[in-house]
């Protein structure tokens, strides 16, 4: 009985963290947050959303090659008939026939067609050859999918680089608060020296007056750092679309062991880039373009066919029950048009020829970009070293003017301003350490390999 009830207890407090205590984003790594930002950012959910415009205009265009098939009815009601009356032909018709009474002939006044007319029935239109503008809109329908998945190809790397940006944010902001703590747990200890040392007499007032002021500037900076903190919390609730609390960051920062020479990335970047493609695909549909207006220097053909299914006999002879239909061929073709089908191809293949200028602009641009964030990534490592350097020289430093104002031997000045010069190495180190991390991060989205940021994290 103890047993059992011992289990149910167990079940019932695993059961109540899960649905309390697991649902806040605590102790969450990097790939957990980017696999929730790909299942509920908005911005990705949009980009979805326009790929799928593309995918059923294309399935609209491609429908252009089909016959079109409908019903037609109309209902139409005249201020007279149409008739013909040939009673004076039959009278002379009597008369050579030597009949004496013309009406033995009947009535020669015949309706052609009554005021009321009610038929309906089905035709269909069929383009056969259109000079190849339907090809060219179907080819376009497809290049304008291949841009939307690209969109959301870089939509995703952009996200990614941005939930970098705001995950180190948020861990750069935590480390600082511990660093902001140290400083001001630091300051109070010196406080606290220096009134025993002004007590027997060893400073003066004034030295303890520098160690007041430098408390409060500590305590100033560390419960500045909690609001930044807060706030940096907030900016990645949003990337990632969640109003839980986020709790500890897992992933620490670092840097990758293994980075590729420069010209790798520049290679990666004209073959992968998101933007470049895009650039490219653009090209085509502006030769797309070209395509459709040249069409209008080739006739259109069109099958076409119609058929009434039901009427009133609307000609005022005829069964009822018949059913007349046609067939034929339809055929046009312009033969002047103002030079707007000649001015119409010039406009289409000066887009083109500006989307090749952008290309090889863009080509040079993003280069130079991505020499430029290598070179900022390098010296950002260069710098972490550094600072592991300098942040054991202030450290030794600190411990010395502490020994030395703790003898009369040096100021309170003189401490704070080794603290102050500690708590200055520490933050640049972090700062240096989220720019690296940053900087990777827009390295591999340029490169067009934002998918493998985790890879290298993992290195």
């Amino acid at each position: 009985m103890i047993k059992r009830s011992f289990r149910l207890l167990y079940l019932t407090s695993f059961l109540l963290l899960s649905k309390f205590g697991f649902s806040q984003l605590s102790m969450l790594t990097f790939s957990d947050a980017q696999s929730i930002m790909n299942n509920h950012n908005h911005l990705i959910k949009a980009v979805e959303k326009k790929e799928e415009v593309h995918e059923f205009e294309l399935k609209a265009t491609k429908g252009l090659r089909y016959p079109k098939i409908g019903l037609n009815a109309s209902a139409l009601y005249f201020d007279k008939g149409i008739s013909a009356n040939l009673n004076n032909l039959r009278n002379g018709v009597s008369g050579i026939l030597s009949i004496p009474n013309p009406n033995l002939l009947g009535d020669w006044n015949f309706n052609l067609m009554k005021r009321d007319v009610l038929f309906g029935g089905a035709y269909f239109l069929w383009p056969v050859f259109t000079g190849g503008k339907i090809n060219a809109g179907i080819e376009a329908a497809k290049i304008n999918a291949h841009i939307g998945e690209k969109e959301l190809i870089s939509t995703k790397n952009q996200l990614i680089t941005e939930l970098a940006q705001r995950y180190f944010q948020v861990k750069l902001a935590d480390e600082a608060v511990l660093v902001r703590k140290q400083i001001l747990e630091g300051m109070n200890r010196h406080l606290y020296n220096a009134k025993k040392l002004e007590d027997n007499g060893i400073i003066a007032p004034v030295e303890r007056l520098q160690a007041d002021v430098a408390v409060a500037e500590a305590d100033r900076q560390y419960k500045a750092s909690l609001k930044d903190a807060s706030l940096a919390r907030v900016a990645l609730s949003n990337t990632l679309n969640s109003e839980e609390e986020i709790g500890d960051l897992i992933t620490d920062f670092f840097t990758t062991p293994f980075l590729q020479p420069l010209e790798y990335y520049q290679e990666s970047a004209i073959a992968n880039y998101p933007e470049l493609q895009k650039v490219r695909l653009q090209i085509e549909l502006a030769e797309q373009g070209v395509k459709a207006k040249k069409s209008s220097y080739y006739p259109t053909v069109l099958a076409l066919g119609q058929t009434v299914l039901v009427h009133n006999t609307p000609l005022g002879f005829g069964d009822k029950n018949d059913k007349p239909w046609v067939l034929g061929v339809g055929l046009t073709y312009p033969l002047f048009e103002g030079l707007q089908s000649k001015n119409e191809i010039r406009a289409a293949k000066a887009t083109k020829e500006s989307a090749e200028l952008y290309e090889k602009k863009a080509h040079a641009d993003i280069k130079t970009m991505i020499e430029k964030i290598y070179n900022d990534l390098q010296k950002q490592e260069e710098q972490i070293q550094s600072f592991n350097v300098q942040v054991n020289q202030a450290e030794e430093l600190l411990r010395a003017r502490s020994l030395s104002f703790s003898e009369g031997l040096a100021t309170s000045l003189d401490v704070v301003d080794a603290e102050m010069n500690l708590s200055g190495i520490l933050l640049q180190k972090l700062q240096a350490r989220y720019n690296y991390v940053i900087d990777l991060a827009s390295l591999l989205e340029y490169s067009g390999l934002s998918q493998e940021f985790i890879q290298y994290m993992n290195q």
